[in-house]
């Protein structure tokens, strides 16, 4: 069945080990749209209420495709150009992404919401292209992640973290510490040992970290 339906697709169905620029640009474009968004001016129940319709048809979506094969294939030819070829007959990541930002905005204050999202925007699919490209040049972690892949998604998530504590009248010494320790959570989340959804566990575990953080330094 999986095999049938790849073959209707007019596109290559892509593995997690292809670098797949079109995924990447969907998936950080889909966090920065949340983000500004929800940093635009809408509350939080607003910001909820949005979220979790979108949760409710997105998953309503996944569910019904799995379970009707022409849905399925008809899903497989419009939305080839950013899915994988694991995702044919399993729930994709969109959900998890969804679910994962309506629970940081729930959850975690708006600026450390904003950045768990930017984080989960800029920092897995930078860590992604990194790992691919160059992550052979130095030494894997047993989950197969790439140290380079790793140093490069904490490199961007910490330059994300100090351009918005300075947008927020941060004084710049902090700013650099705070900045560190998002680049840590935010770039070292994948990491946690657990079987979740990186697009699940780099906002919730960032965020918390980030919480932590600001509770020590007052922001």
């Amino acid at each position: 069945m999986q095999e049938k339906l790849e073959m209707s697709s007019p596109w290559r169905l892509k593995l997690r080990n292809d670098l797949h620029l079109a995924r990447k640009f969907w998936h950080c474009g889909m966090g920065v749209s949340m983000a500004l968004i929800y940093g635009l001016g809408i509350t939080k129940p607003q910001a909820v209420t949005i979220l979790l319709i979108a949760f409710v048809i997105f998953t309503g979506i996944e569910y019904a495709r799995l379970n009707l094969p022409g849905l399925n294939n008809v899903a497989i030819k419009v939305m080839g150009p950013i899915m994988r070829k694991s995702e044919v007959d399993r729930i994709s990541g969109t959900p998890f992404y969804v679910g994962s930002v309506l629970l940081s905005v729930i959850i975690f204050p708006k600026l450390i919401a904003i950045l768990s999202i930017l984080y989960l925007a800029f920092g897995d699919p930078i860590s992604s292209i990194f790992g691919i490209l160059w992550g052979d040049l130095g030494p894997r972690f047993s989950n197969g992640k790439s140290l380079i892949g790793t140093a490069a998604g904490m490199g961007i998530c910490c330059v994300i973290t100090f351009i918005t504590m300075l947008m927020n009248s941060i004084p710049a010494g902090p700013a650099i510490l705070i900045a560190l320790a998002g680049g840590l959570a935010g770039g070292g989340a994948e990491m946690i040992p657990l079987e979740i959804d990186d697009n699940f566990s780099i906002p919730i575990v960032s965020g918390l970290a980030l919480w932590v953080t600001f509770l020590i330094f007052g922001v």
